[in-house]
């Protein structure tokens, strides 16, 4: 793959799998996949500008690794990518999750076209790209849950997304040590009453998830 080291970031991807305690639940398959979304987007970031980190090992940890953090804390069901972007967290997880359904919220065109092309290169038979403002879609059934990563303040996240929060959905935003001040900023926090997980992601600063009951 020319300047992709596949073979040096399969070994940095299975060290981060282990740390994470992930390494049984990322099947070999699932790790070809993986690498093979971070060439795709190494290869379309040269001309379309789709994420500010260029180097792949840099993409292991925080696109790769942060992502990945969030599958012990995913419920079963509908999961909906808000703002996802260059397909993050939503892309990774579906690799990893095949069977479930994920849909990859992304209004931006660019961003958009990428998902679709990743969607098919990949054959992610149970992913759908919405290509519009999430304010705009409405799911085909109650998801199980929304994920976020990077996307906006969680008092903006959670207004954005009110009508996706069904009785039984859950939020969950995966965030930097910020999401503290955030949270003096959010008017419904006192009401939802979210809680904050620690992440340890190899290679990073302190992550959080902080999540909340829809409804």
């Amino acid at each position: 793959m020319g300047d992709f080291p596949t073979e040096l970031l399969r070994q940095q991807l299975g060290e981060g799998l282990v740390a994470l305690g992930l390494d049984t639940a990322v099947g070999e398959a699932a790790r070809d996949g993986l690498l093979d979304y971070l060439a795709q987007l190494q290869r379309w970031n040269r001309s379309h500008n789709l994420t500010a980190i260029r180097d792949p090992h840099a993409m292991v940890a925080q696109h790769l690794l942060d992502s990945l953090a969030l599958l012990p804390h995913l419920p079963d069901g509908l999961l909906l990518d808000v703002g996802s972007g260059a397909g993050l967290p939503g892309v990774p997880l579906a690799i990893v999750r095949s069977g479930q359904d994920f849909v990859l919220i992304e209004p931006n065109a660019k961003k958009a076209a990428f998902l679709r092309h990743v969607h098919r290169h990949l054959g992610l038979v149970r992913v759908v790209v919405h290509a519009g403002r999430v304010e705009n879609y409405r799911p085909p059934e109650p998801a199980a849950a929304v994920l976020s990563r990077a996307t906006a303040s969680l008092a903006r996240l959670d207004a954005m997304t009110q009508h996706l929060q069904a009785s039984g959905t859950r939020v969950l935003a995966a965030k930097g040590p910020g999401w503290r001040e955030e949270m003096r900023e959010w008017p419904r926090a006192a009401s939802l009453a979210p809680e904050s997980i620690p992440l340890a992601v190899p290679g990073l600063p302190p992550r959080f998830l902080v999540r909340w009951p829809g409804g």
